[in-house]
């Protein structure tokens, strides 16, 4: 399982291009009309019931407040945080909610068997994973193992975005029976991305590596898809370092090196500031560029302290 293993697009369109400069072409104009701000609206008045009484007017619904003065750059104006916003971002929750006992009870055991059995792994930062809020998990990818063990050691239930490919035979039916959530990595999958969103806007906890596809996990580059999530679920991100999945499970073994430590780092999460406009394609860049330079720097404390206690072994 590798979550969103390969292009994560928008529904506005492919959010994997690279970061408008100068001279870059004009903003596409937004595809869906809805906003994402509220804005102040005021009932009209109803008609005069019989007698002559009128009905007391319907109160007015204020616009949020705290809306910056606006920036330089493709940060324009920005609302912070993202998670002090209470109405969600898009059309609501309209799919099926998935049943978390699966993960309550098969966990567990799961875990056990995992980590002391097939593999040598070991989770750390439980303490820094918020439970009861909407919460993207969000890791380097080196290794198709990455995902599972993602939600393998997240002390909470995580449903991670799967390509569709990986949706055949008895893996498939797995998959969907744990909840995972199948994306199409050919075309802005809006199907995807909405019942990601949905999972957000009930509380739930979407797992993404927004490398895109497996590489060498140095968060070098980010797609665009996790901004376009953590703006419009209003959610924090919380960076996952997966240390040593490549070498535990090098690219055509059948089966995994015990003989390999592996660590499942949870940092702690961060939030994301909200763009003016939303649906902007530069803005969305903007924030996934942030949301790297997070990530990176969760991956490389990881990495030094684990030099720091091999130097300290020998």
């Amino acid at each position: 399982m590798t979550a969103a293993d390969g292009r994560l697009d928008t529904p506005d369109g492919p959010v994997a291009e690279p970061v408008a400069g100068a001279g870059a072409p004009a903003e596409p104009a937004p595809v869906e009309p809805a906003a994402v701000e509220p804005a102040a609206v005021e009932s009209a008045p109803a008609a005069p019931a019989a007698g002559g009484v009128e009905p007391a007017p319907k109160a007015v619904v204020p616009a949020p407040s705290g809306v910056e003065s606006a920036t330089s750059g493709a940060r324009a104006e920005r609302v912070r945080p993202a998670t002090s916003v209470g109405a969600p971002a898009h059309r609501g929750a309209a799919s099926k909610p998935f049943n978390d006992i699966t993960h309550r009870v098969l966990k567990p055991p799961v875990r056990q068997v995992l980590n002391h059995l097939v593999m040598n792994v070991v989770h750390e930062g439980w303490e820094n994973v918020p439970h009861g809020e909407p919460l993207i998990f969000a890791g380097n990818h080196s290794s198709w193992m990455d995902g599972p063990l993602v939600v393998i050691e997240a002390p909470r239930t995580v449903r991670c975005l799967v390509k569709s490919e990986m949706y055949k035979g008895i893996l498939g039916r797995l998959l969907l029976f744990v909840g995972q959530i199948p994306i199409n990595r050919g075309r802005p999958d809006r199907d995807a991305l909405h019942t990601a969103l949905d999972e957000l806007s009930r509380g739930g906890a979407i797992g993404v590596f927004p490398e895109g596809t497996r590489g060498s996990g140095e968060m070098a580059a980010v797609q665009h898809g996790i901004a376009y999530l953590a703006v419009h679920g209003r959610c924090r991100v919380l960076p996952v370092a997966c240390i040593n999945t490549g070498a535990a499970l090098p690219r055509g073994a059948k089966w995994p090196r015990r003989s390999v430590k592996v660590r499942v780092v949870f940092g702690k999460p961060f939030e994301v500031e909200v763009p003016a406009n939303p649906r902007s394609r530069r803005a969305l860049a903007a924030v996934a560029e942030d949301i790297r330079v997070r990530l990176a720097d969760h991956l490389a404390t990881v990495r030094a302290g684990e030099s720091r206690d091999s130097s300290a072994a020998e």
